[in-house]
């Protein structure tokens, strides 16, 4: 028993030497070899170029905004390592099951890459590895504002508008610090299915996401039930 013991023992002390190298060796990787934050960097830039659009930095963000996407989409965003483990655990065995492409279980960090370094790539279990490998990349070499004020920059809000500026400017013809609490969860609720909440197609269900978005928001704690009701009454006037 005591020589089991001790073997364990060394066994779990492996084990923990090959994950801090393993960690070690990926930020020195995509830190000095694979300078992966520059790549998403002019990868953002470019696509805000191209579709002739105005860059958001973080703090260009509304808080409101910001608070609605991630209680939507990644509420542990600012504490996970760029993936959520038991998400894309759950996304590889469903997929791999059914035989078809992988999908769900992504976090803001690896619908950046998504829409970054893979957005021309096919969906497929390597796929999938790389989205999750590159998440960590990022992880490691940027900061979560950083992150979150890329991702806002490249997501696709339907109707032709990539990124929060071009969205605010299709959808409501102002700018995203112009927009009241309403609109801005109605956008925060788009990405999610852009055709269909698109809100000139069918306001209902767009109306019905938003509010989907503002309870997430009351159940993440950063709002109250006085404040959603306030938000849900907003006026909503689009272009």
């Amino acid at each position: 028993m005591q020589r089991f013991i001790k073997g364990l023992f060394k066994f779990l002390i492996f084990i923990f030497a090959v994950l801090c190298i393993g960690s070690f060796g990926v930020k020195y990787y995509f830190t000095h070899v694979n300078r992966i934050a520059d790549q998403v960097c002019s990868d953002v830039l470019n696509q805000v170029k191209a579709h002739h659009s105005q860059f958001l930095s973080y703090s260009d963000i509304p808080e409101m905004y910001r608070n609605a996407i991630i209680a939507t989409e990644d509420r542990s965003f600012f504490t996970n390592r760029g993936i959520d483990f038991k998400g894309t655990l759950r996304a590889v065995f469903v997929d791999v099951g059914g035989g078809q492409a992988l999908q769900g279980g992504s976090t803001i960090t690896q619908q950046l890459i998504h829409n970054t370094l893979l957005s021309n790539q096919s969906k497929s279990l390597t796929w999938k590895l790389l989205e999750s490998i590159y998440a960590i990349g990022v992880y490691d070499t940027m900061s979560k504002q950083e992150t979150f004020g890329f991702y806002t920059n490249v997501i696709y809000f339907g109707h032709g508008a990539i990124g929060l500026y071009q969205a605010s400017e299709t959808y409501f013809g102002k700018a995203p610090s112009e927009l009241n609490a309403g609109e801005l969860t109605m956008l925060a609720g788009l990405p999610n299915a852009p055709s269909v909440y698109d809100p000139y197609k069918n306001l209902t269900l767009a109306l019905e996401r938003q509010h989907l978005v503002v309870e997430n928001m009351v159940d993440n704690g950063v709002i109250s039930e006085s404040q959603a009701k306030q938000i849900i009454s907003d006026p909503i006037e689009l272009r």
